[in-house]
């Protein structure tokens, strides 16, 4: 069985590959993925949604990837690198976005993304 951060790591390899159909099967049917900021990006929400979001993301539009991580159990606090990052959410004079991706039974159900760290930490119930 993979850990949380192997789980994620290989999805984003897959997706970078546009290997669809791989990186269907470590993605849930009833995943969802909130952007950093309401407005500027709808909401994910069913697997095919996130499957194809992610496959923009990691491909070549933006080269993402994940970064520095800290495992949680189920979840995991990654800082994204890539390209663009601003036109996600991303703040910061050196623009820098954080997701927290949950993983139950090896799938990936439920992405979010956030601006900055802080509030990426408290989300996955760390304390800044």
């Amino acid at each position: 069985m993979s850990t949380t951060l192997e789980t994620v790591e290989q999805a984003y390899g897959l997706a970078r590959r546009a290997d669809r159909r791989a990186l269907a099967e470590l993605i849930a049917d009833e995943a969802t993925w909130h952007p950093a900021s309401e407005g500027d990006w709808n909401p994910c929400l069913d697997g095919q949604m996130v499957l194809k979001t992610l496959m923009w993301r990691a491909g070549s539009a933006n080269k993402l990837r994940p970064g520095d991580a800290i495992e949680l159990g189920n979840r995991v606090v990654i800082q994204l690198k890539g390209k663009r990052l601003e036109r996600l959410g991303a703040k910061g004079f050196i623009p820098r976005l954080f997701q927290v991706v949950e993983v139950r039974d090896g799938r990936i159900v439920r992405i979010q993304d956030y601006p900055r760290r802080e509030a990426a930490m408290a989300a996955a119930g760390l304390k800044p």
